[in-house]
C-alpha cells in the first residue's frame, strides 16, 4: 500500500509532462510554395504560402466570384492536366484549394477540413470564366470531372454552349496542320484538310455547342480503321494511351475540336451512370501511334 501511495506523485507528473508535450506540438510547416495561380490568361501569383491545412483559392489570390468559374484546370510539374468543370455548380459545399505536401502543393475539393479527389505535384492552376471567344458565360448546365489521369496532359480550352459567336471565330483545319501518324504498315503525315468533311460531333459536356470530331473517324481517314490501342502525343510530348472500353461508344466519347489558335485539342469523355465526365486531356496533338 505504501508503496502504490509513493508512485502516486511519479504518475501524476508523468501524466502532466506527456499533456505539456502533447500542447507544445508544433504546428503544421507553412512557407512559400512555387505554383502559379491564373485567372484566365492572366497571372495573379508565381508563388503562396500555404501551411499543411487547405486553403482555397480564393485566400491565396483575388478571384471573382466562385459561381463563375467555368473550370479549374491544374498542370502539374509534368505537365499532366487535371479538370474540374463548374466546381460551384457541380460541388456544391466544396471549394476548389492548395495544400502543402512532400515542399510542394496538392490540390482538391475542400470538404470538412479535407481535400477530396487530391492532385499532388501542381506546379500551376488556372481558374476559367470565359468562353474561348473571351467572353463570359452564362446558363452553365457542365457535369464535372478530373480529366488527365496517370498519362494525360495539356487541355485548358474550356467554353460553354450557346455562343454562335465563339463558332463564328473558330478556325478551320488546313494542310498546314499535321499530325504524324504511325502504324502497323509505317508512319504517314496526316493534314487537317482531310478533316473537312467528316463528321462533326459536339463533347457531351462542358462546351456542347462547338463542332468537332470522332478520334475514330479521324483514324479512318488517316487509313486507320478498327483500331483498339492508341497513344496520342501532345506538342511537349505528354502521351494518353486509349484501348478496351475507350473504343466502346456507350462508355466513351474519344472527341477532337480546333481552337481558334489552330490547335487540335482532344477530350476523353467517360460515362458514370448518366453523367459524362472528363477523363484524360492533351492540347496540340502531334503525333498518334497505333497499336499494331
Amino acid at each position: 500500500m505504501r508503496l502504490r501511495l509513493a508512485l502516486l506523485p511519479l504518475l501524476f507528473v508523468v501524466v502532466v509532462l506527456g499533456c505539456e508535450k502533447k500542447k507544445s506540438a508544433p504546428a503544421a510547416p507553412s512557407g512559400p510554395v512555387k505554383v502559379a495561380i491564373v485567372l484566365d490568361d492572366k497571372v495573379l501569383t508565381e508563388q503562396v504560402t500555404l501551411a499543411g491545412a487547405p486553403q482555397p483559392l480564393e485566400q491565396l489570390a483575388t478571384l471573382p466570384p466562385a459561381d463563375t468559374w467555368i473550370a479549374v484546370e491544374t498542370i502539374d510539374g509534368a505537365g499532366k492536366v487535371s479538370t474540374v468543370l463548374a466546381p460551384a455548380k457541380n460541388h456544391p459545399g466544396m471549394a476548389p484549394a492548395l495544400a502543402a505536401e512532400g515542399g510542394g502543393a496538392t490540390f482538391g475539393l475542400l470538404k470538412g477540413g479535407k481535400l477530396e479527389q487530391p492532385v499532388g505535384g501542381i506546379a500551376k492552376v488556372t481558374v476559367k470564366t470565359k468562353s474561348d471567344a473571351g467572353k463570359p458565360v452564362e446558363g452553365m448546365d457542365h457535369a464535372s470531372g478530373h480529366g488527365g489521369g496517370g498519362d494525360s496532359g495539356g487541355g485548358g480550352d474550356h467554353g460553354t454552349g450557346g455562343n454562335s459567336a465563339d463558332k463564328g471565330v473558330r478556325a478551320t483545319p488546313t494542310a498546314d496542320l499535321k499530325i504524324e501518324v504511325e502504324g502497323p504498315g509505317g508512319t504517314s503525315t496526316f493534314t487537317g484538310d482531310k478533316m473537312v468533311g467528316l463528321p462533326e460531333v459536339k463533347a457531351p459536356t462542358g462546351d456542347t455547342e462547338t463542332p468537332g470530331w470522332a478520334l475514330v473517324d479521324v483514324l479512318g481517314a488517316a487509313g486507320l480503321k478498327d483500331t483498339t490501342s492508341v497513344t496520342l502525343f501532345d506538342d511537349e510530348g505528354v502521351s494518353l494511351k486509349l484501348e478496351g472500353e475507350d473504343f466502346d461508344p456507350a462508355k466513351t466519347m474519344l472527341y477532337l475540336k480546333l481552337n481558334r489558335s489552330g490547335v487540335i485539342r482532344f477530350r476523353r469523355f467517360k460515362k458514370t451512370g448518366d453523367v459524362w465526365d472528363v477523363a484524360g486531356e492533351l492540347r496540340g496533338i502531334k503525333r498518334i501511334k497505333v497499336a499494331s
